[in-house]
């Protein structure tokens, strides 16, 4: 890693104390090594014990602010709470070392029992540590030209109906060029590391991190002709709800959720400040995660 690590952050899921142990090893190990350590403050029961091995060396600090504190991030949970913090880096990119404590884990790579040694590879030097460099989405919401809500997306943006609305209709364009009418539930729209969540779900494609596209996938929609379509991330896709019937939802990684009205337009576009950083397995490839996680190939 090119910068050298003064300030190691932790994020630690819930409720979890097998996390929250595993972070405590991670954080005596880092302050041996002479580096501060920054806890969010939903990540209490780190920051306390680790304050026996130096009261300076270990602060807790607002999840939102740790991203402006730290050198390097480490994530101990599932896919969510990883989520949680990569969405904050909206001026500034850190690497997020995520450790899997959930169930499925496609960001938080490494196991258990590699996270001590992969963060003795980073700290080190022994080892340069494998960055898998990102797409972030920009999302924004306007209403009559009012800027409702903006900010990143990692994995996807849905416009769905509320719990007993009937299907709703959109518009949907490329650069100002219209490419469809949908009518269904709803529709995602998810980068490439997104692609193997909610949009795999409804049928979406697998697709390799690496690319610069976009998905758009309907969710149940009314027409056989409707199906998943694979985009270029450098344009700008607008999505206008002209047809709601019910409740709809504008929601941002499952985490942020925003209600829309008709003629609201969302649109779409490449985060282009930076990529997020995610450090991912030395021992696993992301065929491998995918064969790991989804039995991806097996028969």
């Amino acid at each position: 890693m090119a910068a050298k690590i003064q300030t190691l952050g932790f994020v630690v899921k819930h409720n979890n104390p097998e996390a929250a142990a595993l972070a405590v090893d991670l954080g005596k190990y880092a302050i041996q090594k002479g580096l501060k350590i920054v806890c969010a403050d939903e990540s209490p029961q780190v920051c306390d014990p680790l304050k026996k091995n130096g009261k300076d060396k270990c602060s807790v600090v607002k999840k939102a602010e740790l991203v402006d504190k730290c050198d390097l991030i480490v994530v101990l949970g599932g896919d969510g709470t990883y989520l949680s913090i990569a969405r904050l880096m909206k001026n500034r990119s850190v690497p997020v070392m995520g450790v899997n404590m959930g169930t499925l884990g496609f960001l938080t790579e490494i196991k258990k029992d590699e996270a001590l040694e992969t963060l003795k590879g980073i700290l080190e030097n022994k080892k340069t540590p494998k960055i898998s460099e990102r797409v972030l989405l920009e999302v924004t919401l306007k209403r009559d030209k009012k800027t409702i809500f903006q900010g990143p997306v990692v994995n996807d943006a849905v416009i769905s109906k509320g719990a007993i609305a009937r299907i709703i209709g959109m518009e949907i364009s490329l650069g100002n060029k219209p490419i469809y009418t949908v009518r269904a539930d709803g529709i995602i729209v998810s980068t490439p590391t997104g692609s193997t969540a909610y949009s795999l779900a409804a049928g979406g494609p697998i697709v390799e991190p690496s690319l610069k596209a976009l998905v758009l996938s309907p969710i149940c929609p009314h027409s056989l002709a409707q199906r998943p379509i694979v985009l270029p991330d450098d344009e700008e896709i607008q999505i206008c709800l002209k047809d709601r019937p019910g409740h709809v939802l504008l929601t941002l990684d499952g985490q942020d959720a925003v209600d829309m009205k008709e003629g609201d337009i969302v649109t779409v576009r490449r985060f282009s400040k930076h990529s997020l950083k995610l450090i991912s397995s030395s021992t696993r490839d992301y065929f491998s995660l995918l064969r790991e996680k989804l039995k991806f190939g097996m028969r």
